[in-house]
């Protein structure tokens, strides 16, 4: 029995064994697989660590860092990122075909021009290969190829050997510098009219020489991103005699300090390159070429450089072009509270509320405020474009009406809770002052700031003086049935009272008529929803009609309250003169509501319709003759 058992375990390791075999022989090696898929190497981008290229220009040696590719020889330099996803792309989807050699392996590598490879490739990564590049084959668009170390022969595209024959110009990165605009936060610009110097502080830039004022963030950061990220047209080898390429006096140089660069960049500009005559037409002698190129030096980079020409903006470049052109400098969402302040005036505090406004009175009290006339003055204040630089120096403000501005405005935050930055309560982000205005602009200077400045005087126009102005444009906001009597009034006609009875509807209190339902409605629920287009302020009885009102509304509500509304003289703009007892000052009612309040209630009697001529009787025949 046991050696029965011994015989069937030896049977089936005999069995497994010639199967492992049997699998094993059918099983292709890599370079089989490889080959039968028509793959020469594998590549994955991700792994390759160093890249060495040899063509008839020499040798160009580039190394993966943690920022990215750089060239290490020849020259030190940043490669081109996007000549290298060439490079890779084309390596990852390169296809070959076998060719078979004769018995001589030394003499097809030869003939096929692969002793050495004309040109050559070698990548490090996981594992170093080297690919070699020969002739062009008979077929055109194809070459010859081959491993180093092997005696296998292909034949691919020629696309391959085109990335590795490129020039070492090609391989360096155009891109000025790898410095993006957002990390630089000083800028120095000298030039023969003189030297700028900007600083970043958060996200502003401000001036520091030659005088102290705000930049323009957007212009600033253009002419920095201009410059890091400008394309370079060549590289210039020979570069010894800077003078000839104007750069041991730079017509302009621009210093940069950036985040995360321990040393500044320095970009020097040089010389104009001339553009030649081009075209079949002869051109002026006399006539000077047009520069298309400028050359540059730049810090970080290992030779001179031509870039186009518009970095010549750089030398007119003046203090006033990066400017901030806005009045303040303030996000309107920011802002919390607006005082305004004019001489011998009551100060208007606006705060706000939510998504409201209210009017400040001392202490906790407020009262409602024209929150479309606040959001506008703010909106105005904030989008408000200098017209003109009057003055760098505010020596004579007596001159422009800033010596006792006509009006005051400061815009705040404000903040409950305080910060490591900030303390709790009212933090003053911009107060500007008004001078004196004439015709359609004015004067205008910031509290914190020397310049005087010209603004447009429409500006003005939305800075209210009164408190009465910036009362809430809702005048009444009865609920639907308040109103339960009414007494009209209009001038040069008798006085009509009418009351509302519920089941019958609105009615003449005294006297005969019937009363028109669609206009009494319209008028009642004009008078409980009453806004104002805007208030005047004080009212002015006999400026405004309202020594003789044109309507006076009398109405009684549910609850026993009473009230009086008294409409005066039209405006240009067909609105009208109005108050309300118990509001204090004039507003204006807008044409629509006006009619609305002004209808007739009374219904007009139809005429009866005449009654309709009776047709006058025919004429009697005659008699006829008998017959």
């Amino acid at each position: 029995m046991k050696t029965r058992n011994t015989v069937l375990l030896l049977l089936l390791c005999i069995g497994a064994f010639a199967y492992i075999r049997w699998v094993d022989s059918k099983q292709l090696s890599t370079d089989e697989r490889r080959e039968k898929e028509g793959k020469v190497v594998e590549v994955d981008r991700d792994d390759i660590q160093g890249i060495t290229i040899r063509n008839s220009e020499g040798t160009i040696v580039m190394k993966k860092r943690e920022s990215g590719w750089f060239i290490e020889s020849p020259v030190q330099d940043r490669a081109e990122e996007m000549a290298l996803t060439t490079l890779f792309t084309t390596l990852e989807t390169l296809s070959a075909s076998r060719v078979p050699l004769a018995k001589d392996a030394k003499d097809s590598l030869k003939e096929f021009g692969l002793t050495r490879g004309e040109a050559s490739l070698k990548i490090e990564g996981k594992k170093a290969v080297e690919i070699l590049l020969g002739k062009e084959t008979a077929i055109e668009g194809k070459v010859y190829l081959r491993l180093d170390g092997a005696d296998t022969v292909y034949v691919v595209g020629k696309g391959l050997r085109d990335n590795v024959t490129k020039g070492l110009k090609e391989w360096r990165s155009r891109k000025l510098s790898d410095v993006t605009a957002s990390q630089v936060t000083r800028a120095v610009l000298k030039t023969a009219k003189g030297e700028i110097e900007l600083e970043k502080k958060g996200l502003n830039w401000n001036f520091v020489r030659p005088f102290k004022a705000r930049g323009d963030n957007q212009k600033i950061a253009d002419l920095i991103s201009n410059v890091v990220n400008a394309r370079i047209e060549d590289f210039i080898t020979d570069s010894k005699d800077l003078a000839a390429l104007g750069l041991i006096e730079p017509r302009a140089m621009l210093t940069l300090s950036a985040e995360g660069v321990k040393e500044p960049i320095v970009l020097q500009l040089g010389a104009a390159v001339q553009k030649a005559p081009v075209g079949d037409k002869p051109e002026d002698p006399a006539a000077k070429p047009a520069p298309t190129h400028a050359y540059v030096k730049l810090s970080t980079r290992d030779s001179v450089v031509t870039v186009p020409v518009a970095m010549e903006k750089l030398i007119n470049t003046q203090p006033n072009d990066l400017r901030d052109q806005s009045l303040v400098r303030v996000q309107s969402d920011m802002v919390d509270r607006i005082a305004i302040e004019t001489p011998g005036k009551e100060k208007i505090v606006l705060a706000r509320k939510g998504e409201e406004w209210v009017r400040k009175l001392g202490g906790k009290a407020e009262m409602p405020a024209n929150a479309s006339a606040a959001n506008k003055l703010l909106n105005d204040l904030v989008n408000t474009k200098i017209a003109r630089q009057v003055a760098d120096m505010a020596s004579d403000l007596k001159g422009f009406g800033l010596d006792a501005p006509q009006a005051t405005i400061t815009l705040s935050s404000y903040s409950t809770e305080g910060t490591p930055e900030t303390k709790p309560g009212e933090q003053a982000l911009a107060k500007v002052m008004l001078g004196r205005f004439e015709g359609d602009a004015g004067y205008a200077k910031l509290d914190d700031e020397p310049f005087i400045v010209s603004v447009p005087a429409s500006l003005l126009a939305g800075v209210w003086s009164d408190p009465l102005q910036w009362q809430d444009l809702t005048v009444l906001d009865l609920k639907k049935d308040a109103i339960t009597a009414l007494e009209i009034a209009r001038i040069g006609q008798p006085t009509l009272s009418y009351t509302l009875d519920k089941q019958k509807g609105w009615a003449l209190a005294k006297g005969d008529g019937v009363v028109s339902a669609a206009a009494a409605q319209s008028l009642v629920n004009t008078l409980n929803a009453l806004r104002a287009v805007r208030w005047l302020g004080a009212t002015n009885a006999a400026a405004q009609g309202l020594d003789k009102p044109n309507l006076v509304l009398t109405f009684t509500q549910a609850d026993g309250k009473h009230g009086k509304l008294s409409i005066g003289s039209n405006t240009p703009e067909e609105m009208w003169h109005a108050t309300l007892d118990g509001k204090t000052g004039t507003f204006l009612v807008s044409k629509p509501d006006f009619d609305a309040l002004n209808s007739a209630l009374i219904e007009t009697a139809k005429p009866a319709a005449a009654k309709p001529p009776e047709a006058p009787a025919a004429p009697a025949k005659p008699a006829g003759k008998p017959q």
